[in-house]
């Protein structure tokens, strides 16, 4: 039976299919698309089309495995369909496997680095305003003009070079404010182990495999939890940095978010750990306000959501 299209979304080309688990072919699958699994076997159903988390194709039964939020490598990223909160780690316990970075180290795309960088815009639209109803500013040293809010950016003359260019404040936040992933920065982690480059894209599994087999597993909650999630052994892990970058992105979380119901939302208003390090007793998170940050392992329960990669084809 053909399948009945509803219209072609001018934005990405794809179709908007009506019907209900929709059976996308695995290499067209993109962000949003949901992955399901019976042994090594996939299927992809299209975003926003599944009903449950067990549907059966051909006789055959398959499980929902994950949701795809971006792609790397010819890999897909694949974020789990649930979380849990934990601590990084116990109380009063240190970790020194891996690299560290230190604060003032996220590189944004205006060349300024700072502690707080921008990783959702929609998030951060809304949380740093000027005006008294503010929550927040912008500090000097944040960005590379004076505006310290929308107030600032709204008073700008309809002729100014910023407005000009920029249009609103959510999109000078966007294109200005957004994290890049250099090296040397928690966004563009990676390491030499023994002689051995972990790329990127690699560092979130190999941080949490070396947490998790050379120290105290139950020392560190958040790694244990991603380490033993699923079928175990480390097929999934604490993400990195870029890879919660990748997830939070507004485009892609939109898309991830379209399946509401079958996995459990991702929030983005929630602080979630990543595996990066920023010091013996601190880690790296993506926070409540769009933001990049670093917290004490042991002070606050964060969201802990696993992630993989997948060869699709």
């Amino acid at each position: 039976m053909a399948l009945a299209i509803s219209r072609i979304d001018p934005a990405t080309g794809r179709v908007d299919p009506k019907g209900t688990n929709v059976l996308i072919p695995k290499e067209n699958a993109g962000i949003g698309d949901l992955v399901y699994k019976n042994g090594a076997n996939i299927r992809i159903i299209g975003r926003g089309t599944a009903n449950a988390t067990s549907i059966t194709i051909g006789n055959v039964t398959y499980t929902l495995y994950g949701v795809i939020y971006g792609f790397v490598a010819g890999m897909a990223m694949v974020a789990a369909p649930g979380e849990t909160s934990a601590y990084w780690a116990a109380s009063g316990v240190s970790c020194t496997v891996g690299p560290e970075y230190g604060g003032n180290t996220p590189l944004m795309r205006n060349g300024r680095k700072h502690t707080y960088a921008q990783m959702n815009t929609a998030q951060n639209a809304n949380y740093i305003k000027g005006g008294s109803s503010a929550p927040v500013t912008l500090a000097s040293a944040y960005q590379a003009t004076s505006l310290t809010g929308d107030s600032d950016f709204n008073a700008l003359a309809a002729s100014s070079d910023i407005k000009n260019k920029y249009g609103s404040w959510t999109e000078y936040i966007r294109q200005t404010l957004r994290v890049n992933g250099a090296p040397g920065t928690p966004f563009g982690a990676a390491y030499t182990d023994n002689g051995n480059v972990v790329k990127v894209h690699e560092f979130g599994r190999w941080m949490t495999r070396k947490v998790y087999t050379t120290l105290t597993p139950a020392n560190f909650p958040a790694i244990k939890y991603c380490y033993e999630y699923g079928e175990g052994g480390g097929v999934w892990w604490l993400p990195s940095m870029f890879e919660l970058a990748e997830l939070m992105i507004d485009e892609h979380l939109t898309l991830v978010r379209q399946n509401a119901g079958i996995i459990t939302d991702v929030n983005p208003g929630s602080n979630r750990w990543s595996c990066v390090r920023s010091s013996s007793g601190y880690a790296w998170y993506y926070g409540y306000t769009g933001l990049s940050s670093g917290y004490g392992f042991s002070d606050y329960q964060f969201t802990v959501r696993p992630v993989t990669l997948l060869k699709l084809v």
